[in-house]
């Protein structure tokens, strides 16, 4: 439950090997790379210059950025189509980059599958095709079939056309108001699933005005191929052979294609993930620099990690490998990886919505995890909904997409569980369990007191991470003077006490030594900078100049007792919240009585029990956040750090 600890990674090698030492860096996740050029540029790529290193040493006068060149110019393209081929998810089989990584090598092979792939489905589609127009054409030309022509005699005619075709329902109905206007013998030959089936037959003369009157009435042709003859019923029996000839050979085609595509399939595969790992040392290249003979390359790595890194690169010879700590000579922001248990590892997203934690600074997410499930639980403390909240947080767990905020739902459902128990609430009823600890409704000061210290409490954590988090970054002036220090800490308990005496009628602390006290305090704030200078010895005592830093001196503390004051009572809301989780339910209950019957009832406790889960739920989720992130954030957490993001395969 930290930060990890980080150490600057830097390799130089032999040009020759880049391919696969970078490869195996990057089939290992575990390291984040960083611009090498701007690290040697800048003195940080530092090693001992010795007699073996003598030569990668002086080529460091002579490096420049990679040259990308690509791999394969229309892989991407021939791989999409195979998927379309496969018709299923093609994935990159990483297994077989175990070996040493050569995708020239791969490519010629991949070349012969794809030529043959795609003629034999190329075939398959022409065959599948050509039995669709058949079926197509015979669906409508059966229907001819009784007429007594021969297709010849009709071909043959030298005054007169003819033509076969469909009309519909409709527009046959066009056609018999219109018989006088066609200078056209029209036969009807039967009624297809298209529409009505015609032979019509005209002078070459009138051809064009025939034409135009079968056009407006929508009329579809029935093309007969030139190489069918004879009478419509012996065209059918050469169709329906045709068919079968056609549909024999499609299935010997698709049993081929099926078996070559099974024995294929790994090798395709294998290239897939070939291919995808070019494209990540591609990436990767882009970070690195070159000379003539050697690579540079530099990354973060997570020190529990330098020992796997170093039996990685150890299978390489003539490798020079340097770890420098994250203090060491390189001026690079060093990048944070958080390291959590199962139960706050979903947080870390509530987290980084924020901000992610700078390096130097603690991990806030075990505090805001263990906060969030408590301030949410009790402000909806309920079992039975408690319990609807943790059913559909496993349901969300399961999909990838979602698998974060379901793990999330899943502790808040638990909370709101344990939560429901001590309140003695099973979906709003009162009455169905006892309460452990106390009914809110009944005990409504208790409550809202008990939301206010719950408040103090949880703040006084922050001013202890945040003086915790100023010792860390040696920030004396923030971590001693600040108003999230040492001083705005003493500050904000006097405060407390001066409130609380006013409040019970106690003197906790005398008036005038309270006076004093706020006075002190106050000042140390206000020359926080020119006292933190003083002791560490610096000068000039002020970065900025005086009278401007006053003013914002006098305006900050200004703010600071409003916040101070407005933060405190801001926690009211987890009383306010848990007495609205009870009173909305009543008002349900209340509606329902008033409806009179037993069915209404239950359907409005039930339709209120969905809206309090629903819209409740989202707004105590909301409030649980506002709180964490304004009320606690907001006194000891930046956010401003980088996140460790290793270069890997997905």
């Amino acid at each position: 439950m930290a930060v990890e600890k980080m150490s600057m990674l830097n390799v130089v090698g032999n040009i020759n090997e880049v391919d696969n030492v970078v490869k195996d860096l990057i089939l290992s996740g575990k390291v984040s790379l960083v611009n090498s050029l701007k690290q040697i540029e800048e003195n940080s790529f530092m090693f001992n210059v010795e007699a073996k290193n003598v030569e990668k040493a002086i080529e460091l006068n002579s490096i420049t950025s990679f040259t990308n060149r690509e791999y394969c110019e229309d892989c991407s393209e021939k791989i999409n189509e195979l998927k379309s081929i496969y018709g299923e998810k093609l994935l990159p089989n990483m297994n077989c980059l175990n070996e040493k990584y050569n995708l020239d090598e791969s490519i010629e092979s991949f070349h012969t599958i794809y030529d043959k792939l795609t003629k034999l489905y190329g075939e398959f589609n022409s065959a599948k095709e050509e039995i669709n127009h058949i079926d197509e054409f015979y669906k409508n030309f059966i229907y001819i079939k009784d007429v007594n022509v021969n297709i010849e005699d009709l071909r043959k005619l030298e005054y007169f056309s003819y033509t076969f075709g469909v009309l519909s329902k409709e527009d046959r109905l066009k056609l018999r108001k219109n018989y006088e206007n066609i200078l056209a013998a029209v036969f009807h030959t039967g009624s297809s699933e298209n529409g009505e089936v015609y032979l019509i037959i005209y002078p070459n003369n009138v051809r064009e005005e025939c034409e135009r009157v079968l056009r407006s009435l929508n009329f579809k042709n029935i093309d007969i191929p030139e190489y069918f003859s004879g009478t419509p019923e012996e065209i059918l029996k050469s169709i329906e052979r045709k068919r079968s000839e056609i549909a024999n050979r499609m299935k010997e085609l698709e049993d081929f294609l099926n078996k070559f595509k099974k024995d294929s399939l790994e090798e395709v595969e294998c290239f897939l993930g070939k291919v995808y790992v070019a494209e990540k040392i591609k990436q990767a290249k882009e970070q690195m620099a070159c000379s003539n003979n050697f690579f540079y390359l530099s990354a973060w790595i997570p020190d529990v990690d330098r020992n796997e890194i170093e039996d990685i690169l150890s299978n390489y010879e003539g490798l020079l490998v340097i770890f420098n700590a994250e203090n060491g000579m390189h001026k690079m922001k060093t990048p944070t990886k958080l390291r959590n248990n199962k139960l706050f590892k979903p947080f870390e997203t509530l987290v980084n919505m924020y901000g992610i934690p700078s390096y130097n600074e603690l991990d806030p997410t075990p505090f805001l995890s263990i906060t969030y499930m408590f301030l949410f639980g009790a402000m909806f403390g309920d079992l039975g909904q408690g319990m609807i909240l943790l059913i559909g947080g496993l349901l969300l767990s399961k999909k990838q997409d979602k698998k974060v905020f379901g793990q999330i739902l899943i502790r808040l459902g638990l909370s709101s569980m344990i939560f429901g128990v001590l309140y003695g609430a099973f979906f709003g009823f009162e009455n169905v369990i006892p309460a452990l600890l106390i009914r809110p409704f009944e005990n409504i000061n208790t409550i809202l007191k008990s939301a206010v210290i719950i408040g103090i409490f949880l703040i006084f954590i922050s001013y202890v991470y945040s003086i915790l988090n100023s010792i860390k970054r040696k920030n004396l002036k923030e971590g001693l003077f600040g108003k999230n220090g040492v001083v705005g800490f003493a500050f904000y308990i006097l405060l407390l006490s001066l409130l609380g005496g006013k409040l019970l009628n106690k003197t906790i602390i005398p008036r005038k030594l309270g006076g004093i006290l706020s006075v002190v305090f106050i000042g140390l704030m206000v020359f926080k900078e020119p006292l933190s200078n003083i002791l560490l010895k610096k000068r000039p005592l002020y970065d900025e100049d005086v009278s401007s830093y006053y003013i914002e001196s006098g305006f900050s503390i200004l703010e600071t007792l409003l916040s101070m004051l407005s933060g405190t009572v801001s926690f009211i809301r987890v009383g306010a919240f848990a007495l609205t989780h009870v009173g909305l339910f009543i008002a349900f209950q209340t509606i329902g009585k008033m409806i009179g019957t037993q069915v209404g009832n239950i359907i409005v406790l039930l339709l209120g029990n969905v809206i309090i889960i629903g819209l409740e739920g989202l707004i105590v989720f909301i409030q649980g956040l506002r709180l964490e992130y304004y009320e606690l954030f907001s006194r000891y957490y930046e956010g401003e750090g980088i996140e460790f993001k290793p270069i890997r395969f997905q």
